[in-house]
């Protein structure tokens, strides 16, 4: 027995190491992809295209951001995570080696997703990756059906149905051959096999062979078969005596219709009035027993009622004689029962294996995490070094402790502009949304409330509020002037990507996207309007008109010219002027009913105005910056949705009217706004800081140093800006773009304007080493 179960095990092992799903395949799989994709030029065909749909995702990002902002209200639809499951669901079958190639593809994509977010890559991120999730489950669905055919197959020669042993039929299986005499056609190829077997575990040899000593113990008679379909045929046949009879006629119709059939493949001797019509075929069918003899005298009520009805007797009998036929033909054998107990079982089994495969991709996210180097960021220690460098001062070194923050501060700025990312590491963004900007607009405050007061205000102060407003605006302006680099068209490549039917979805073909909210409003305000119209035309007035009618004997008549004619009489009683009450009465409640419609028709005329200028000001916002192919379509689109009712063609045609002048310009590069730029945005940061170095620190020493940092990083950065890395949205991977970069004179002049007004600060606030305020 031990010399079992290792043969076992071994043969597990080899089935593990040499079929289709294979950890250690999947994990060099795996690291192979990351290898590839952090070197400088990546060969592998598929991290190459990812580079390229990376692009194509930030393009995506930066156009819908620019054209309509993140209004989606299922932001999961377009998260990166979604959008990196675009990327693979572009990818066909024969773009991946095997299915273990998938998976490790999908695995590199939730690391891929980790390092654009800055993120850790820990087993519960890739397991909450849906390209991951779904690559997987798709797998374990085939498995699920792979191993239904494999375990029936398996079951099947255990109990002897199946002749031929299956190649990989596990040993540990018990054969019993309890129904040798039998044959069930079932198959499962012999990969099926391998990779199932690879994936089960004692617990699924338990439960097999569990239901083969439970089956073999079985006993199937062939008379419960022929039972059942004889009561079918019976039951189908004495529904016809309904139209002729009650629930007991039928019930004994339904027992005679059975002795007929019975009697027609001569499995009893004899059944009372049996049709001589009906051809006796003999069946050999072991083990049936009818029971008590059949009594002629139970069922001549039910023989005369039918020759009363010779047309429902001809149905009765042509049915009887059709089921008998059915009966002669049809096999009889246990092998149907069986095959049925065996599906039942092994959808019993299934669930199980459903549990190793959930157990399987957990073990092996773990392995795939674990075979990650992990990048261990030590940055952060540089804030217990600066707390060490205030205890040693306010302890040790009291001569410099007035130096601390200003040195600290400095450091820090060399620390943002030389080694920290601010757009992607989480820590130092946390870190400077926490201390940087509620310092800068404390100091902004702080300035504001001292200029309210009339003894506080000086020059000082008003160079303070014009060098805050300036910093203020500095991150909003646009870095360069036009670029047309920047522009839809220049992306090559981007109209065939998924992404640009990603960006269209999400612009204007969406049901939730901002031009299909607005057009689904202007059409509720132009139905609405149109309804409550035809509802006072078509009801109200002609109501009314017909009352005058009836009341006061008035007749409408149609001219020539197909105006309305009314005819009045010369006098009735309507008319009298003693009935002036009534239809005074009648026309006041006419006047309200149109005062009403007209104050509602003012607010749905306003409301239609106000729907129509928004969708004509997003639409220009798209087609200003679209390139040429989404302008088309995005027209074609708009075109199709408002001119498929002809109430809303005005609004089309205030479309045309506007925006068709647009579509003859060329399309406008997005807009480059300073904190776009990482490098800027470190730069913005850095001027956040001098506020504290300013208004807190006072040492014209400690301030013109930092000013000289900012200065000589800006002089740096400028000659390498023809390699622009943009930052779209947190989250998403940068855009790398090579332009030929055209500085807006504008951010020169206001980054000039803020240094030039903070040395004036300094020199007007600080007279021989004092502080005056």
């Amino acid at each position: 027995m031990p010399n079992r179960i290792l043969s076992v095990i071994v043969f597990l092992v080899i089935a593990i190491l040499s079929f289709s799903f294979s950890q250690k395949v999947i994990i060099e799989d795996f690291e192979n992809y990351i290898s590839d994709y952090v070197s400088q030029e990546p060969q592998l065909p598929k991290v190459v295209r990812l580079n390229q749909d990376l692009d194509y995702l930030s393009i995506y990002r930066m156009y819908k951001l620019q054209m309509v902002g993140s209004i989606e209200k299922k932001e999961s639809s377009t998260t990166i995570a979604g959008l990196l499951t675009r990327h693979l669901g572009a990818f066909t079958d024969i773009d991946f080696r095997d299915n273990d190639d998938r998976i490790a593809y999908s695995a590199f994509l939730a690391w891929v997703l980790t390092d654009i977010s800055g993120k850790p890559f820990e087993t519960y991120t890739l397991n909450e990756m849906p390209a991951y999730l779904e690559v997987f489950n798709s797998y374990t669905t085939r498995v699920r059906s792979m191993a239904e055919t494999v375990y029936k197959e398996w079951i099947a020669f255990a109990l002897g149905l199946v002749k031929s042993k299956p190649e990989a039929f596990p040993e540990e299986l018990t054969i019993t051959n309890s129904f040798s005499s039998f044959n069930l056609a079932v198959d499962a190829p012999a990969e099926s096999e391998q990779e199932i077997l690879s994936l089960s575990d004692t617990r699924i040899l338990e439960a097999l062979n569990s239901t083969i000593s439970t089956l073999s113990s079985k006993e199937y008679r062939v008379d419960t078969l022929v039972d059942e379909e004889v009561n079918r045929l019976a039951i189908q046949t004495a529904m016809d005596l309904a139209q002729i009879s009650g629930p007991e006629m039928m019930a004994s119709g339904r027992e005679l219709f059975r002795l007929w059939l019975l009697r027609s493949m001569a499995l009893i001797d004899y059944a009372p009035f049996f049709p001589e019509s009906i051809p006796v075929k003999p069946k050999e069918l072991a083990g049936f027993e009818l029971g008590t003899e059949p009594d002629d005298s139970e069922y001549r009520e039910l023989m005369d009622v039918l020759d009363e009805n010779p047309e429902i007797k001809a149905q009765v009998f042509e049915k009887i004689q059709m089921g008998a036929q059915l009966l002669s033909i049809k096999q009889f054998t246990p092998v149907g029962l069986i095959e049925n107990d065996i599906t039942s079982e092994v959808r019993k089994i299934i669930p199980i294996q459903t549990n190793i495969m959930g157990r399987i991709r957990n073990e092996l996210s773990a392995n795939l995490v674990s075979s990650v180097e992990k990048k261990i960021d030590l940055w952060w220690l540089r804030i217990v070094a600066y707390a060490l460098m205030v205890v040693l001062g306010f302890t040790l070194f009291n001569s410099v402790k007035k130096y601390l923050l200003g040195t600290i501060i400095i450091l820090e700025t060399l620390y943002i502009f030389f080694i920290g990312n601010i757009t992607v590491g989480i820590f130092d963004l946390s870190l400077h949304s926490i201390v940087a900007l509620p310092a800068f607009a404390f100091a902004f405050i702080l300035t504001v409330s001292s200029l309210m007061n009339r003894r506080k205000r000086n020059r000082v102060l008003l160079l303070k509020l014009l060098m805050l407003v300036l910093i203020a605006i500095l991150p909003f302006l646009n870095l360069f002037n036009e670029q047309t680099e920047l522009s839809m068209d220049s992306f090559d490549g981007f109209y065939d990507s998924v992404y640009y039917s990603t960006l269209k979805n999400d612009v204007f073909l969406a049901p939730e996207s901002m031009i299909s909210l607005q057009t689904r409003e202007l059409n509720s305000l132009v139905s609405s309007e149109l309804n409550t119209l035809k509802r006072v035309l078509r009801i109200i007035i002609t109501n009314k008109l017909n009352s005058f009618s009836s009341e006061a004997g008035l007749t409408y008549s149609i001219d020539a010219n197909g105006r309305l004619r009314v005819t009045a009489p010369a006098f009735s009683e309507y008319l009298s002027i003693e009935n002036q009450a009534v239809y005074a009465s009648e026309l006041q409640d006419l006047t309200k009913d149109i005062n009403s419609f007209i104050r509602d028709s003012n607010r749905n005329s306003k409301g239609y105005a106000n729907a129509v200028s928004k969708l004509l000001d997003t639409s220009e916002t798209i087609v200003k910056y679209a390139g040429q192919t989404m302008r088309k379509d995005f027209t074609t689109s708009l075109e199709d949705t408002l001119g498929s009712r002809p109430e809303l063609s005005i609004a089309l045609d205030d479309y045309h009217q506007r925006i068709d002048p647009l579509l003859e310009s060329k399309p406008l590069p997005i807009p480059v706004k300073v904190y776009r730029v990482p490098e800027f945005a470190a730069l913005v940061v850095a001027l956040f800081l001098l506020t504290i170095t300013l208004f807190v620190v006072k040492k014209p020493v400690i301030s013109y140093i930092h000013l000289a940092v900012i200065v000589v990083f800006l002089l740096i950065q400028l000659p390498g800006l023809s390699d622009l890395n943009l930052f779209v949205q947190g989250g998403s991977p940068m855009l790398s773009v090579p332009i030929e970069p055209s500085i807006n004179i504008l951010f020169l002049v206001v980054f000039a304007g803020i240094i030039v007004l903070s040395v004036l600060w300094i020199l007007l606030s600080h007279k021989k080493g004092s502080v005056v305020e």
